[in-house]
């Protein structure tokens, strides 16, 4: 399902060129001012408008870094601006407001308050009652209120995302199948779970390593060592699945350390994982003192689609 999203943001401004055509070429997303605010307008589609919302926020700060994504913006409409999008009278607004036509659907909806002297609406109230008279948006699915309500919940609590690969090549396309996975159905699930991980870079971003199922687990497993924090791993084999992999000095201690075959892919090595909860896991041939990941300390399992 299609939903259309206004966001109200920071760090990037409608002066900054190159992050206007950044959005609107990658994302088909606008960048505006209004009310000494900046927004963001994008539609993005999901099973729900909070996984939508979340995939939203998540696809511009990756086209415009240093974006921040603060809330949604209510879109509240007065007369004027309802009589705008509706190309009727202000009268014939004025008539539905007051009961006086088109209440054979249910009456109009409350008002949400007052500005100044004029009653204003939450406009996903108003296109609902629209829509009861063959008037409102139907093209795409404005969030409602109790969707905004957990969607400014989601945001307040999300948290940054990078998404980084493995240097092997021919994997780009399951590579996006995982990253698509992700943001359509287990974004909220992945957000509580890097809650409190130890997968910060030095910008303040969860590092998500994603990686094809087919993949050679000695690639993955090298570009893991690259970093000087944890990183969180995810792919996808029968399930959606992932881990947080660590190979610095100060992880945790394991009481098992398994190598990995040559051959194994990271499909192998996530069976193993399983197979053995808490070891961790060397690539085969390494030698045990040099670096390796350190056993998963948490792990994210959702059935696949």
């Amino acid at each position: 399902m299609d939903y259309d999203f206004t966001f109200i943001v920071t760090g990037v401004t409608v002066e900054d060129a190159d992050a206007v055509e950044s959005l609107f070429d990658t994302l088909d997303a606008t960048l505006a001012k209004a009310g000494g605010q900046h927004m963001v307008s994008i539609t993005m589609d999901g099973p729900r408008a909070v996984d939508a919302a979340l995939h939203a926020a998540t696809a511009l700060r990756e086209c415009a870094p240093g974006l921040r994504v603060i809330r949604l913006d209510r879109d509240l409409v007065g007369i004027p601006e309802i009589s705008e999008r509706t190309d009727r009278s202000r009268q014939n607004v004025a008539q539905w407001v007051a009961g006086e036509r088109k209440a054979e659907h249910g009456p109009f909806p409350a008002p949400e308050g007052v500005a100044g002297r004029t009653q204003v609406w939450l406009w996903t109230e108003v296109n609902a009652w629209l829509r009861k008279h063959g008037m409102g948006d139907t093209d795409v699915t404005y969030p409602s209120r109790e969707e905004m309500t957990e969607i400014d919940f989601a945001l307040a609590n999300a948290v940054s995302l990078t998404f980084k690969y493995a240097p092997t090549l021919g994997f780009d396309e399951g590579r996006q199948t995982v990253v698509r996975e992700l943001q359509r159905r287990h974004m909220p699930k992945l957000v509580k779970v890097l809650t409190g991980s130890q997968t910060l870079d030095q910008n303040g971003r969860h590092v998500v390593l994603v990686a094809d199922q087919h993949e050679p687990a000695d690639a993955v497993m090298k570009r893991v060592a690259d970093f000087d924090h944890g990183v969180m791993l995810v792919t996808m084999t029968d399930q959606f699945v992932g881990a947080e992999l660590s190979t610095q000095e100060d992880a945790s201690p394991s009481p098992e350390v398994v190598s990995v075959p040559t051959t194994a892919t990271v499909r192998d090595w996530f069976e193993l994982a399983l197979e053995h909860p808490g070891a961790s896991f060397t690539p085969g041939g390494m030698e045990r003192a040099e670096p390796h990941p350190a056993p998963v300390k948490q792990l994210l399992l959702a059935a696949a689609a």
